[in-house]
Parts: structure tokens; C-alpha cells; sequence
């Protein structure tokens, strides 16, 4: 890992720390979720899934023979020392599968996402350590109102972890996540630019190449585009504006996001944009997490461009999503813009439901995403769930 320079990022329960990695992602490095190879080791079939068995009992396993979080996490944050010994069964799992994502990675710069980045000994792998901070009132109103946690819930996990203070101690950079993301973005780069420096890189070295967008095509009617006219690409920060520009006029301003939450939302999820003609006619965003897709912002400048723009957006989703094995795609559509989106999308093979109507590990994840006023449509991707790590 010589030839590595490698960030590692952690800091407490809802302080940002995957904004954070996004954007260390959007300058040009490869990054590591430590919580999320954590889940895939628990999978069923492998060595971590049949020691936490043994270790808990039959009690955290659900009836379709996979670990349920939920419950494992109630005993865990309620019981230190059980907290303890789930670590040392997982840890060693996941910095295995992390320093063999390290070798492999493409990028000389790597960010590692990992909440107990000191205590696991990941931290002696890395070439600079980050520490996100941010008051606990702040964590406290993250989690109730972003992942619809009961409020003594949210304390117990904010108690539970181990003190900011001692993280920031060990630090060499500390971020404070608590202001405008318009800040935290500045501080981002400007600490990601003097890390290069040191290590005698530049940032434009770092970065993956940026797609060619083709020359312009002569002026058509909307309802005159056709799919094969329409190009697309990953949104950058650049971008931000424009988005919200698409997302107001194809809403008929009902929805209207400002800069700040716009940026928000392309640090959270990733960003698809459709040209034609030289101008942007349709966005969507999505994310993936423990083989679940969740589809949010999907809206076209006008709508006869659903047939055109709108299908070349979801096809690049879908075929970005099956690869990385995701079971379902769920959709949130305001019910506040009519009825042409959700249409489109029943045309694809989607089908509405509500949150808590979904399967067991698809609930958890759509009540965790639902923005308020929605409605959730989903579409299966695969009859079988893949029961061993990816």
C-alpha cells in the first residue's frame, strides 16, 4: 500500500461521515464503507453470521435464516460488553476485506468510512485520519427526523459510542459537519488538496476521467426526442443549480430545492443527468445499501419527455443497480406533482405499496429513506436473495 495515500473517516452516529466520504468520492478517491462490508460479512454461510449465532442465540435471526439488526443492535447498544464481543467477531472480518480493497483500488487516493477507525487498528493504515463532529443535540434531531428513530432510541445509540472527544484527540484533521454544506464542501476540498500536496500529488491526478459530451443537436420539440438522442452522465457539484433548475420546471415549481439542499442531496445519493440539444432535460438520483436501491429526484423538463428522457435514465439505473446485486428498486415519488410519474413508472414494472407493507429488510430500509409526502412504488429485481458476502 506504498503507493496509497489513505484517508481514514470516522466520528460518531449522524455527523455526516458518508457526506463526507461522497465527497472525498466526487474528488477523485476511492472510498470504503466499513459499516457496509460489515453487513455483508454477517450474510448468512459465512464464518461471521454462524459466530455471532453462537454467540447470541437463534433470538437475533429472523425467519428467513438472516441476522436481524434490529434486534441484534438493541442488545448490543443496551449491553457494552456485548457490544464488545460483536466487534471482535466482525472487526478482523472487515479490515481484511478493507486492506484487500485498498490493494486493489485503481485510485492512489483511498477513503475508508469506519466508525471504530481507532479502535480496530485501521487507523495504522492510514496516511491521514479525519474525525467528523458535530453536536449531540444535532446527531439527536438527524436521527429522529432522517432515520425516523424513536428519540430514546437515538440517545442510547448516542451514549453508547465512545467519546468525541478521545477521537479528536488522535485526529489529523478534525471537521466540524454542524454548518452550511456550502462550508463543510470548502473545508473538504481544501483539506483534500493540501494532503495531496504533501504527498506530492495533484488533485487533477486523482481525479477518474471526465466524460465527452457529444456536440449539440439541432433544436426539436420535446415530443421530437427520442431515447437514442439523449446522453447521459454523472452530476457533479457544477451541477447543482441546474438540477434544482430541472427539478422546479418539471414540477411546475411545487417542488423547488435551494442550493443548500440540493447539495445535500448529491452528496447523499448518486446523480444521473440527461442532455439533448445542449441542454439538460431530465435528473434522477438514487442509492444502494445492503442490496436495496432507493430511487428519489426522478423528473424530465416536460412530460413528453418520460418516453424518451426518462426511460434512458432508468435503464442506466437499473443496469447500474443489478450490478452490484440489488434485489428491489424502491421509488418516492411526491404526490404533490400528479400523476405522470407515477404512471411512467407502473409502465416500467413498478408497483405501489406503502413502506411498512414491504419485505422485512425492504421496509426497513423504505421507512428509513420515505421523504414525507411520497409515495413508494417498487420493482424486484431477482426471485432469490444472494446469501454469501458479494
Amino acid at each position: 500500500m506504498s503507493d496509497k495515500i489513505v484517508i481514514g473517516l470516522t466520528g460518531n452516529i449522524a455527523t455526516g461521515k458518508s457526506l463526507i466520504l461522497r465527497m472525498l468520492q466526487e474528488l477523485g478517491a476511492t472510498v470504503i464503507d466499513a459499516d457496509k462490508l460489515a453487513h455483508q460479512a454477517m450474510r448468512p454461510g459465512t464464518p461471521v453470521y454462524q459466530a455471532i449465532v453462537e454467540e447470541f442465540g437463534k433470538f437475533v435471526v429472523t425467519d428467513n435464516g438472516e441476522i436481524d439488526r434490529t434486534q441484534l443492535g438493541k442488545i448490543v447498544f443496551a449491553l457494552p460488553e456485548a457490544l464488545v464481543r460483536l466487534e471482535a467477531i466482525t472487526h478482523p472480518a472487515v479490515r481484511e476485506q478493507i486492506l484487500k480493497q485498498i490493494e486493489e483500488a485503481s485510485s492512489q487516493v483511498v477513503a475508508i468510512e469506519a466508525v471504530k477507525l481507532f479502535e480496530s487498528g485501521l487507523a495504522d493504515h492510514c496516511q491521514s485520519t479525519w474525525v467528523i463532529t458535530a453536536p449531540t443535540q444535532l446527531q439527536l434531531k438527524r436521527l429522529v427526523e432522517r432515520r425516523k428513530m424513536p428519540a430514546d432510541q437515538a440517545q442510547q445509540r448516542i451514549k453508547a459510542q465512545s467519546s468525541p472527544e478521545e477521537k479528536v484527540a488522535k485526529a489529523s484533521i478534525v471537521i466540524d459537519n454542524s454548518g452550511e454544506l456550502v462550508k463543510t464542501w470548502g473545508v473538504v476540498k481544501k483539506q483534500y488538496t493540501a494532503l495531496l500536496a504533501a504527498h506530492g500529488t495533484s488533485e487533477e491526478q486523482t481525479k477518474p476521467s471526465s466524460v465527452e459530451i457529444p456536440a449539440p443537436l439541432p433544436t426539436a420539440p420535446p415530443s421530437q426526442i427520442k431515447a437514442e438522442d439523449v446522453s447521459l452522465r454523472r452530476a457533479k457539484p457544477n451541477d447543482l443549480s441546474t438540477i434544482a433548475q430541472v427539478i422546479t420546471a418539471g414540477t411546475n415549481n411545487i417542488l423547488a430545492p435551494d442550493p443548500s439542499e440540493m447539495m445535500e442531496a448529491l452528496f447523499s445519493r448518486a446523480y444521473v443527468v440527461a442532455q439533448a440539444q445542449d441542454k439538460v432535460l431530465g435528473v434522477a438520483g438514487w442509492q444502494a445499501e445492503n442490496l436495496i436501491a432507493g430511487l428519489q429526484d426522478i423528473h424530465v423538463m416536460h412530460e413528453d419527455l418520460w418516453e424518451s428522457v426518462g426511460v434512458k435514465m432508468l435503464n442506466m439505473i437499473h443496469e447500474e443497480i443489478e450490478k452490484l446485486s440489488c434485489e428491489v428498486v424502491i421509488a418516492f415519488i411526491s404526490d404533490q406533482i400528479g400523476p405522470k410519474p407515477v404512471a411512467f413508472l407502473e409502465s416500467q414494472g413498478y408497483e405501489q405499496s406503502e413502506a411498512n407493507k414491504l419485505g422485512y429488510l425492504w421496509k426497513d430500509a423504505a421507512k428509513e429513506w420515505q421523504p414525507e409526502h411520497t409515495i413508494v412504488l417498487y420493482k424486484k429485481l431477482r426471485e432469490h436473495r444472494i446469501m454469501v458476502p458479494m
